[in-house]
Parts: C-alpha cells; sequence; structure tokens
C-alpha cells in the first residue's frame, strides 16, 4: 500500500496525504502553514481569528496573505457553501492566488465551474454516497467522505466511516479521502484499507501548538474519554459535540425547539453558539465541536509533528503486517 505521493498527493501537490480540516474560528493562518510545511494540506476556515466586528472578506485576504508568508507550500480554504458572502469571498481568494478549496453544506454544483474555470482544485464533503456520485458528476476533483463520528454538523444518516468510506470508493472514479474519528496513525492504516486515498482530521489538530483554540477547550479535549461526545439536534441538525453541561442541554431542547431553518441551526449549533467555548474557552457558555476520537488524545503537539508522526507510524504499521 503506497501513503506518499498516491493520487491525492499528485493532485494536491503535497507530500503526505493528510489534510487539517476548515475549523470555524480556530483555522489559523499559523496552524495551516505549519501543517503544509510538514508536508501535508492545511486548510484555513472563513471564519478563522474573527473578530466580531471584522469584515469577512477583508480577513479571508489577510489570512490568506498570513498564510502565504509562512508557508511556500499548497493550502487550501474550506468554504461554507450558505455563507451569505460565499461567492465574493470565493472571489477574494481566487484574487489572492487560492488553488485549492474545499466545499461543504450544499450543493458543489453552483461554484465548482466557476472555481474550476480560474484553475482551482475542487474537494467537496459529502456524507452520502449518492451525494458523491453527484459531487462527481458535477465536475469536482475529490470527495471528502464524512463518517458520522466526526466533530460538528454530521449527516443525518448517521453512517460511520467504517461502512461509508468502502461504498464511497466503490461509486465513484475520483480519489475519496476519509474523515470522521481518525486522530492516530492506526485510524489512518485502516481509512487506507478502506480504500480511501488520505485522511482529514479536526479534533488530532486542535489540541496542537499552533492551534489559536483557547487552552481550557485543548484541555477538556485530552480529558475526554471514549464517551467525551454527544450529539445534539439528531433528527434535524445533528451536531457532534464534547460533553459539557451545555452540550447536554442542547441534546436535550434542540429537537423539542427545533425549527428547520439554517438560521435556526445557526444559532442554537451552529457559528454563533461556538466562539464563546473554542476562542474564549467559556465551555459553560459555548458548544465545543470534537469528534468520537476525543479520547485517543492524550497531549498537545506540534502541529508539523502530527503529520510527521502519523507518516512515520504508518509506515511502520505496514511494515510490520506485510
Amino acid at each position: 500500500m503506497r501513503i506518499r505521493q498516491n493520487e491525492v498527493c499528485r493532485l494536491l501537490g503535497i507530500e503526505s496525504p493528510i489534510l487539517q480540516a476548515g475549523m470555524p474560528w480556530i483555522s489559523n493562518p499559523g496552524l495551516v502553514a505549519a501543517v503544509s510545511n510538514a508536508g501535508g494540506l492545511g486548510l484555513l476556515h472563513l471564519t478563522a481569528e474573527m473578530a466580531p466586528d471584522d469584515e469577512p472578506v477583508a480577513k479571508l485576504r489577510e489570512n490568506i496573505r498570513q498564510a502565504r508568508r509562512m508557508t511556500s507550500k499548497p493550502f487550501g480554504v474550506a468554504f461554507y457553501l450558505p455563507h451569505p458572502q460565499v461567492t465574493s469571498l470565493m472571489d477574494a481568494a481566487v484574487e489572492e492566488g487560492m488553488r485549492i478549496a474545499v466545499t461543504y453544506a450544499g450543493s458543489p454544483g453552483l461554484y465548482t465551474g466557476y472555481l474550476k474555470d480560474r484553475d482551482v482544485k475542487v474537494l467537496h464533503q459529502v456524507a452520502l454516497v449518492r451525494h458523491a456520485r453527484s459531487a462527481e458528476s458535477q465536475g469536482v476533483d475529490c470527495v471528502i467522505g464524512e463518517g458520522y463520528e466526526g466533530g460538528g454538523p454530521r449527516g443525518s444518516s448517521e453512517l460511520s466511516t467504517l461502512v461509508l468510506v468502502p461504498q464511497m470508493v466503490d461509486a465513484v472514479s475520483i480519489p475519496v479521502i476519509a474523515s470522521g474519528g481518525i486522530v492516530d496513525a492506526r485510524g489512518f492504516v485502516a481509512a487506507l484499507a478502506l480504500g480511501a486515498q488520505g485522511v482529514q482530521m479536526g479534533t488530532r489538530f486542535i489540541a496542537t501548538e499552533q492551534c489559536i483554540a483557547h487552552q481550557r477547550y485543548k484541555e477538556a479535549l485530552l480529558a475526554g474519554i471514549d464517551t467525551g461526545t454527544v450529539i445534539a439536534g439528531r433528527y434535524q441538525w445533528p451536531t457532534r459535540l464534547l460533553r459539557t453541561d451545555v452540550a447536554l442541554q442542547a441534546r436535550d431542547e434542540v429537537p423539542r425547539k427545533g425549527r428547520d431553518t439554517m438560521e435556526f441551526w445557526e444559532s442554537h449549533l451552529g457559528l454563533q453558539a461556538t466562539r464563546a467555548s473554542l476562542l474564549e474557552g467559556d465551555l459553560d457558555a459555548g458548544l465545543a465541536y470534537a469528534g468520537s476520537g476525543v479520547g485517543l488524545v492524550s497531549e498537545i503537539m506540534d502541529a508539523g509533528d502530527v503529520v510527521r508522526t502519523f507518516m512515520e507510524q504508518a509506515e511502520r504499521i505496514l511494515s510490520t503486517r506485510r
């Protein structure tokens, strides 16, 4: 099984098929650059480091320029498609030299043609096989299969990474990247065995020195165990959260109060609900996203070392099983 310089690596111009997920508020330029400098692919988020009075387009331009000063390696931007300024944000990113985009929470058909016409590689996140097929038909270069184990908003099908990824690999001819519950080299190797050509991780990269997530949030991740996450909004907007009192309250109340609107999710489980915990460390006031593999995260590492260690350990695992 070949790990380095496989199809995903060649497509994205990277050395190791490890992607750092674009996470709201905290996928900052320093984290992105550290991952990319180590051979993986760092991804900025549209809201990274944003203060309440920041203008989104200007902030994204600033973040791209800052990341570019810190790395000469490829990095990308994660686009939340329902964002009201998503078109302007894409325009700005392309003007700043972005060549890799990850799109999620919407149809890639609305933007893939625009991006590819501007020489941008497009990866689209999906949680169902039929959505992977649709994304392929709409011209994306790669799909990211999101298992239910991952942190943040999840697919309502509740399909695990273990069963979703191989079915997706069988269904499309473009590369598949596995995401959801992967936090160590064993999970990485398992994803490759399922047919994935790479992995995307969020929770593991939060607990790194370069991530601007608040220290209390990082320490809460380190304290997590196998039952350390909960799903809130299961029947309308399933969202995996670190198990805290406010998360348990959301789990119990959102299904009763829920409305099938994006505005409801945003205010109760989305960006508005997470800033206090992720950036300010107030776990009593804000919700904190975390994947179900949190019990395997035991130390805060250098983000570059996460990439290097994963590759070394994965190759060691494979060599002992031949």
